[in-house]
């Protein structure tokens, strides 16, 4: 443990949704959405929700104590609603982490790096943007597209297999 750091444990199930994203820039603010969706759903209840504007290696103590961690996030090179999801894999070195970019890899070695604990496993669920103007709308394709992706994280905090 790094001094002058204190660590909380995650309770109930250790399961840890990061959502990110900006809701004043249209699909961008899809995550948010997501992470509503969520903690309306009651079969969710003992799942964490921590919602961000932007990754920051913040996130790297409520990481640290979960078991499962799912980010989601917005996707610009993505078709317009498309839900993908994929595994996410610790970074090699956390060099120049310490900024407030970080990405999902980066995160997960800070986890490890500082807290000395790792999610047994972690994955992304991004949905693709259409349009990431000034404005709090989401575009048609990428509402349409929610459910699919609280499907998704549903599916991996049960350990299914998930195809979107």
């Amino acid at each position: 443990m790094v001094p002058g750091l204190t660590r909380s444990i995650v309770s109930v199930g250790r399961q840890l949704v990061v959502a990110c994203g900006n809701t004043l820039r249209g699909d961008d603010g899809v995550a948010w959405r997501i992470a509503e969706a969520i903690q309306k759903d009651a079969s969710l209840h003992e799942l964490r929700v921590v919602i961000a504007h932007q990754l920051t290696p913040e996130l790297a103590e409520p990481i640290s104590g979960a078991e499962t961690v799912i980010f989601v996030d917005c996707s610009a090179i993505s078709l317009p609603g498309e839900v993908s999801v994929f595994p996410v894999e610790r970074a090699n070195n956390t060099t120049g982490s310490l900024t407030h970019n970080v990405d999902p890899s980066t995160l997960l070695a800070l986890s490890q790096e500082l807290f000395g604990s790792l999610p047994r496993r972690a994955f992304a669920i991004t949905v693709g943007g259409q349009s990431f103007e000034l404005g709090e709308r989401l575009t048609e394709l990428v509402t349409l597209a929610i459910p699919a992706a609280v499907q998704a994280i549903k599916g991996l905090l049960k350990n299914e297999s998930v195809e979107v």
